[in-house]
């Protein structure tokens, strides 16, 4: 049986949600709640038993098209949710299409998942670039370090990223809140801002935007005069302007449009999972 999350499946969803993910029990309820919502969470259950597999149905913008971002699958020890999803795709993408929606992004785990979701109309449309470079040491570089309100945050993507696909800022504060739980860092000047881990001797960038590659330089050489580290590894969308010509493409988010193509050279699709 399918139907929509209640209030009174919580506890059964965050023991999904911890055990596909390693959450803590804290981090699990707040995505269910304040990131997903509960109301756009799809069950699979047999009656009288707890659900057995989830997936959420999240609304997302791009420009005036309203779109779903499908995410957050989880399924109990023994559910085939490979054999599952599928049909729980179909069904909810006819249904959303009937409902105005224009399209609907994923991000697929493996390579078979991506095979999946092609044989239901997902193109894989929306990649990354992984840029590896050296940090040139900068003892002028300077730049702010968590100054960055997650409102303020949002509106300087939007102002670098156009045609980003967004989130409620309810849902982007819970993001945020528990990234910097996990050790994120912001760094940002009036040029732009960077998202990274210290990872060692390495700056992993989960995101970065900047006016040019001469800002985005000035980012990292302040973010290394600040950890030390010496090394950079960059997650791009392929349409960024930055580093141009530099770095890995490698499969990220899939698109599918419900009511027929429409450009996506200018959207950014970045949900930092």
């Amino acid at each position: 049986m399918l139907r929509i999350a209640a209030a009174e499946d919580l506890t059964a969803l965050t023991r999904l949600r911890r055990a596909a993910t390693g959450d803590s029990a804290e981090d699990a309820a707040g995505w269910l709640q304040r990131v997903a919502g509960l109301e756009n969470i799809l069950l699979l259950e047999k009656p009288g038993a707890p659900p057995a597999l989830m997936l959420a149905a999240v609304p997302v913008h791009y420009a005036h098209r309203k779109g779903i971002w499908f995410t957050g699958l989880a399924a109990d020890k023994g559910v085939p949710a490979d054999k599952l999803l599928p049909k729980l795709l179909e069904g909810a993408l006819r249904a959303f299409a009937e409902n105005g929606c224009d399209f609907a992004v994923m991000t697929p785990d493996t390579a078979a998942d991506a095979s999946h979701l092609a044989d239901l109309g997902f193109k894989n449309l929306l990649p990354l670039r992984v840029v590896s470079k050296p940090i040139r040491r900068n003892l002028l570089a300077q730049a702010q370090f968590d100054s960055l309100t997650v409102r303020h945050l949002m509106e300087r993507r939007l102002r670098c990223q156009p045609g980003c696909i967004t989130l409620p800022e309810t849902a982007m504060n819970e993001m945020m809140t528990q990234l910097y739980r996990r050790g994120l860092t912001v760094v940002s000047d009036r040029r732009g801002y960077g998202l990274y881990y210290t990872k060692g001797d390495t700056l992993q960038f989960i995101e970065l935007q900047a006016d040019n590659d001469h800002c985005a330089d000035q980012l990292l050489q302040a973010a290394r005069e600040k950890t030390g580290a010496e090394n950079a590894r960059v997650l791009l969308a392929e349409n960024q302007t930055l580093y141009l010509g530099a770095g890995r493409r490698c499969g990220y988010g899939m698109i599918a449009f419900l009511h027929g193509e429409f450009p996506v050279t200018d959207v950014y699709f970045r949900m930092l999972l």
